[in-house]
């Protein structure tokens, strides 16, 4: 046979309207092609639903009992060749679902800022120069925490994209109030002299700490711009994404031990109560607080290969603290600083998910 001209068509439209159809043309070598034409594109892709091996095969079969020496001019209907197998189109839910994963994020840190709760007039020290401060701050011992998020497509190039991720999840941190005595100020002839006087002052007032280590549950809503770049085959490789959380913290306190077994139990075996609001560090008449449940916000920025990454959580305003003052208490409380402030931390470590 010296040539093989094989025509295939969709029938949906006659080939007799006068519209110019839109036409393919694949050769299948140098003495052969097989042309895909229609009136419209939507035609031609109807041809997705034909079985293009069944048809080759049947084209095969009439060819191997022609004559040889007659052309080939085959005219075949679809409806004998449609895929039975074909996949429905995906729909809504199952392309959603293709774009949601679930992250986790396992870290630590340190703190951002910190709590002057005593800070004594230069007087107190009988000292020039020599300045002495109490205060608090907060260290992130481990903080776990998992979300299901959705990639919501804003630009598609390609070899890369930008999206929206925007999802909602829960976590755990285990934390720790850090207490710090801090003299600055002296020169190193008169460390040993003010040191003393500030250990006696610290004495006289009664500074003392409360608590250390405390446990937090953490829900939030997270959104944040992401832009991935793709290999060949179209895969999200690298990546880097920035955004903010809008996190509810319940706040475990751990008792002190000390303080606990201070405590008279009465008709009941369970010992202290760990979720209380008790001083964080006391004084002469005063006390610093936390609240045991907030909102705030963090900012968060990863960046990975595939399913590994790093992240940083920064958490500037995490824990509102007060100083309270005891009943009773008169004066002005010199050094005892009587304002509002926020405890922060910020978190680094693995991320896991795409």
């Amino acid at each position: 046979m010296n040539l093989l001209f094989v025509c295939l068509t969709t029938l949906l439209c006659p080939l007799s309207n006068a519209a110019e159809p839109d036409t393919i043309i694949l050769k299948a070598g140098s003495n052969s092609k097989v042309i895909f034409y229609g009136k419209t594109g939507e035609d031609l892709k109807n041809l997705e639903q034909l079985d293009l091996n069944r048809i080759i095969r049947d084209l095969n079969f009439r060819q191997a009992n022609q004559d040889t020496a007659q052309v080939l001019n085959v005219k075949l209907e679809n409806a004998a060749f449609v895929n039975s197998e074909m996949p429905n189109p995906t729909g809504w839910r199952e392309k959603f679902l293709q774009n949601t994963f679930l992250n986790l994020h396992l870290g630590t840190g340190s703190h951002v800022n910190r709590y002057v709760f005593f800070n004594p007039p230069p007087s107190a020290l009988n000292h020039p120069t020599a300045t002495l401060q109490s205060q608090i701050l907060l260290r992130n011992k481990l903080s776990l925490s998992a979300s299901v998020l959705h990639d919501m497509k804003l630009v598609t190039m390609p070899k890369a994209n930008l999206s929206l991720r925007y999802g909602i999840g829960a976590g755990v941190t285990i934390q720790q109030y850090v207490h710090w005595n801090i003299l600055e100020n002296v020169p190193n002839e008169d460390v040993s002299e003010v040191s003393g006087r500030a250990f006696s002052l610290l004495g006289r007032e009664g500074i003392a700490a409360s608590q250390s280590d405390f446990n937090a549950f953490q829900t939030f809503a997270q959104v944040a711009p992401r832009f991935s770049l793709k290999n060949a085959k179209g895969q999200s490789t690298w990546y880097f994404s920035i955004g903010a959380r809008l996190n509810y913290n319940k706040i475990f306190e751990n008792m002190d031990p000390a303080a606990q077994s201070a405590v008279l139990n009465v008709n009941t075996p369970d010992g202290g109560k760990t979720t209380t609001i008790s001083p964080i560090i006391s004084g002469k008449g005063y006390e610093l607080r936390g609240k045991n449940s907030n909102f705030g916000v963090s900012y968060l920025a990863e960046i990975g290969y595939k399913a590994v990454g790093l992240f940083v959580n920064y958490y500037p305003n995490y824990l509102p603290v007060h100083t309270k003052v005891q009943p009773g208490v008169t004066g002005s409380g010199a050094g005892y600083n009587q304002r509002n402030g926020k405890l922060g931390y910020i978190s680094f470590g693995v991320k896991l998910g795409r």
